[in-house]
Parts: structure tokens; C-alpha cells; sequence
């Protein structure tokens, strides 16, 4: 369907020029009588590059500039293709605004983004750059799921850049996460920066982590997440410190298993308890029955 329709005939702001008042706060929605070329109702965009698709959108109304060379497009509805993954990202917005000339497409209003595992994070401005088939936001962002209804994981971040070929989400700075335990327990993570890998249910969380279960806390460099239905693990690395049942202990990595009862220390691993302390290349810690197994272990008591 094609609209078209002439300029306005009570242009607002300057009389005499007849440009209209800018306000400011809109965003890409202006309050102003258009000065569109043209207007489409029902309007679809594809995009393609030697036969691979790149992305689709869908726009209930989409005004025109030629002169800008630009779309401005209402309840916004696209889907992004994945190369590496073979999975369809999609995205929501109340406005957008797709530059011709740029390779640039403008999101904003309510803008969220689903991966086929069902991870929503949500935002309220975000650009699509077609060069690199990314997204980038500098706003607060949030992330849940895998069931949006019932997340099992939540978290937010400033600023957003994701390469939607590998699936691949860095929340750059100031991220706090939840993950539900099986039972009632909740695993806490803040850290500088995070990295979600969406199709593997995968997060790294990096820089200054401080996470926190209900018997155990570490600080590291690096703490990995894996979130697979039938074995949840986590892997810190990098100036590893330890807290458990009033034991201390450092090492260059650990792993837990979520929900299990072992924690495993590697690489200069060391548990102080009390007046004892154990040093060994690697310590075991079970933390059902409080045993503790070392490998070329070495010790000392103070009397």
C-alpha cells in the first residue's frame, strides 16, 4: 500500500523558514509534521550477500527520506541470520531507522533480542552495523532466560557489542549475574565485563569476578560458567582465592561442579585451616564429608 501526501500547511517552529521545532529527548520518534518523501504500510526489507541471507525486517509503517536517503519505520520486527550457528536472532523495537548509504540500522523504543536458545536481552537503543553483522548499544542492558517466563539466569551490563555469526554477547563493563542452583541456592557473580556464548549456553565473566554460592566464595581473574542442563560446571583461573567451611585456599584454577560435592585445585594450590596449612600441585576438596585429598602434598602446623 502507498501513501503519499504533501508537506504540512501549518509547519511548526520558524515561520519564516518553516523548519519544524526540534525537541529534544525523542529519539528517533519526532513529534514534528513529517517531511517524508513518501510513506509504506506493511513495509519488508531483506538483505542478502552471494546468496546468504544477512537479515530480514518488518515494519507496520515506514516513512521514506531520499534526500537523507534514509527509512524511518515503525513497530519493528527483524530477524538476523547466524552463519556459524545456523540459528535466526530476533529483534523488537517500537522505532528504527535504516540508513542506505551507511550499512547502518538504528533500533530504539522497548529494543530486545531473542536467540533461538531463548535468551532475552533488552535494552532501549541499540545500531545494527551490516559491515560487520554486529550490534552495539552503549545502554544498560538486562539478559534473561533460557525460559523468560522462569530464567534460571538474569544479569545486567553497560554497553553491548555482539557478533551475531558466533552468537557471541560482550556486556563490557559492570555485570552482575544471578544463576539459580538446583534446590534454593543462587550462585552471585559481579565482574568487570562478561561474555555470552547464547547457542552453547556458555558465560565468562572477566576482571575483579567476586562470586558467591551458599557455602563458597572465590575471586579470580576469570570464572566460566557452563550451563548445560546435565552438568553445570564453573572454571576460575588466574589468581584464585577460595572460601569454604572456614578453610582459605588459593590456587591458578579451580573447578566446581554446581550442585556437587567436589572442588578441585590446580597449580600452586594451597588451603589454610585454622593453625594448619596444605600445599600441594593439586587438592581435592569434598565438601560433602570435609575430606581433603592433595597430590605432592606439603604442610605445617603452628604449635
Amino acid at each position: 500500500m502507498l501513501i503519499i501526501w504533501p508537506n504540512s500547511t501549518h509547519p511548526q517552529g520558524d515561520e519564516e523558514s518553516g523548519t519544524p521545532e526540534s525537541k529534544t529527548g525523542e529519539g528517533l520518534y519526532k513529534s514534528v509534521s513529517t517531511k517524508a518523501n513518501f510513506g509504506l504500510a506493511g513495509v519488508r526489507y531483506y538483505e542478502s550477500s552471494q546468496g546468504v541471507k544477512h537479515w530480514h525486517i518488518e515494519s507496520k509503517f515506514a516513512e521514506l527520506h531520499r534526500k537523507e536517503n534514509y527509512a524511518f519505520l515503525t513497530d519493528v520486527v527483524a530477524e538476523f541470520f547466524a552463519k556459524n550457528t545456523g540459528n535466526v536472532v530476533t529483534t523488537q523495537s517500537d522505532y528504527g531507522r535504516s540508513w542506505n548509504d551507511k550499512n547502518i540500522i538504528e533500533l530504539e523504543g522497548h529494543v530486545t533480542i531473542q536467540s533461538k536458545r531463548g535468551y532475552l536481552f533488552e535494552m532501549d537503543k541499540m545500531n545494527y552495523n551490516s559491515t560487520h553483522h554486529e550490534f552495539n548499544s552503549d545502554d544498560l542492558v538486562r539478559m534473561r532466560g533460557p525460559n523468560v517466563s522462569k530464567p534460571s539466569m538474569s544479569l545486567t551490563g553497560t554497553g553491548l557489542q555482539a557478533d551475531i555469526n558466533r552468537e557471541e554477547f560482550l556486556l563490557k563493563k559492570k555485570v552482575s549475574a544471578e544463576r539459580k542452583m538446583r534446590g534454593t541456592g543462587l550462585l552471585k557473580i559481579d565482574s568487570d565485563s562478561g561474555q555470552f556464548f547464547t547457542h552453547e549456553s556458555r558465560s565468562v565473566f572477566m576482571g575483579n569476578v567476586n562470586a558467591r554460592m551458599p557455602s563458597t566464595s572465590i575471586t579470580c581473574d576469570v570464572f566460566e560458567l557452563s550451563m548445560n542442563q546435565d552438568d553445570e560446571t564453573v572454571a576460575a583461573s588466574g589468581n584464585v582465592f577460595l572460601k569454604n567451611r572456614g578453610r582459605i585456599a588459593s590456587a591458578e584454577s579451580a573447578l566446581i561442579e554446581l550442585n556437587g560435592t567436589e572442588i578441585i585445585l590446580e597449580g600452586r594450590a594451597r588451603i589454610d585451616s585454622e593453625d594448619n596449612r596444605i600445599e600441594g600441585r593439586r587438592i581435592k576438596i569434598y565438601t560433602d564429608d570435609d575430606r581433603i585429598e592433595v597430590e605432592e602434598a606439603s604442610g605445617s602446623s603452628k604449635q
